[in-house]
């Protein structure tokens, strides 16, 4: 390509992400794709490059730096609002009973552009907006031993990202930031820390799943719903080896809390403990919960590492709300008030929702 080789390609990265870096806090350059699939090809007017073109502490490196710089850039941000809960309401659909929506992927036609409007929608409200959004590629419970039997392509785990990569592709020119991020659950039930593997059952178990989403086309990793600490520190440790930077979200309560009782600053404090600083996740999300509970247990400046939520639509413990027939949600304007004064007393920039939440919550966020 050009005659460049990986060495030439590697210095003109290096060089194309200072002036990234440079230009990010001033609005001259807010990539809708990663950096490492546009960095060359926008900023230097050379074809795009694949990743393979780049080596992988530099790949690692800018995908880092893209996160940081939304995030210093921008005082807020959107993630998606429901998405597998929103297919479960639809008429006439069941999900696989393992593997919830990832399937749907592959069809039937009409569930899978069902799916498909639904991370338009979140892309079109983030667009008008002119706020950059955080969409998660449906790989939550993708893991060997639900995959094992279930019948699924081998590919399935890469087919999930590239399902969610062309959403981003077919994005117009003024789309602000897109980052994708993939899904990590946890073992067990979300609402169940007693459940939970030990930390080191935890790396061992999910480590295959989070190396295969890692080697695919993703910004970050994400692990979600996890309600307890010690299954958090075993995929942080599994993470960090991986190199991505990623995001930790857990399961807290109504005394805002982890579901396994740890108050939510000492979780988070136990996880960056059990890493070294360069290691340690990008920060701290919380879901299923509603934001008035961290408003009512936490004082301003103890909640430093949160850096995001996506909650849920009704203010009801969450274990009360598990296997609920239908939507359960508080009004959307007192619902995106609590959220906008947690972001605004807490400086927690990322907003999004969970389950009993759709684009009327997006929307309402983005205002």
């Amino acid at each position: 390509m050009l005659g460049l080789s990986r060495l030439d390609l590697n210095l003109v990265y290096v060089i194309a992400t200072v002036v990234l870096e440079y230009s990010y806090p001033y609005g001259l350059y807010a990539p809708k794709q990663p950096v490492s699939e546009c960095l060359l090809g926008t900023l230097l007017v050379i074809p795009k490059l694949s990743q393979s073109c780049l080596a992988p502490e530099a790949l690692t490196v800018h995908l880092a730096l893209m996160l940081t710089s939304l995030l210093a850039e921008y005082p807020r941000l959107l993630a998606e609002c429901a998405v597998a809960e929103r297919m479960s309401r639809v008429p006439g659909l069941k999900l696989h009973p393992t593997l919830f929506h990832t399937p749907l992927i592959y069809g039937p036609a009409s569930a899978r552009e069902t799916m498909i409007l639904i991370y338009r929608e979140y892309l079109s409200i983030a667009r008008a907006s002119k706020l950059p959004i955080l969409l998660t590629a449906p790989t939550w419970r993708l893991d060997p031993s639900r995959l094992a039997g279930a019948g699924m392509p081998a590919t399935i785990l890469e087919d999930a990202v590239a399902f969610l990569h062309e959403r981003r592709e077919e994005c117009p020119d003024d789309q602000p930031p897109v980052a994708i991020g993939a899904l990590i659950g946890p073992r067990h039930d979300c609402y169940k820390p007693e459940w939970a593997p030990t930390a080191e059952e935890s790396e061992i178990f999910h480590q295959p799943q989070i190396e295969a989403l890692a080697a695919t086309a993703i910004d970050f990793l994400l692990a979600q719903t996890l309600p307890s600490v010690a299954e958090a520190i075993g995929i942080a440790k599994a993470m960090a080896r991986t190199g991505k930077p990623f995001l930790l979200s857990l399961c807290t309560g109504t005394d805002g809390s982890v579901l396994d009782g740890t108050t939510l600053p000492e979780a988070m404090k136990k996880i960056d403990h059990c890493l070294s600083p360069e290691s340690r996740p990008i920060g701290y999300l919380v879901n299923c919960t509603h934001p008035k509970f961290l408003l009512a247990a936490y004082r301003p400046g103890e909640l430093t590492r949160l850096i995001g939520i996506q909650a849920n639509g009704s203010s009801r413990d969450v274990t009360q709300l598990d296997g609920a027939t239908f939507t359960v949600a508080d009004p959307i304007d007192s619902w995106a008030a609590s959220m906008m004064e947690l972001h605004h007393r807490h400086k927690v920039p990322i907003l999004g929702g969970c389950c009993g939440t759709n684009n009327a919550h997006l929307q309402a966020l983005a205002r």
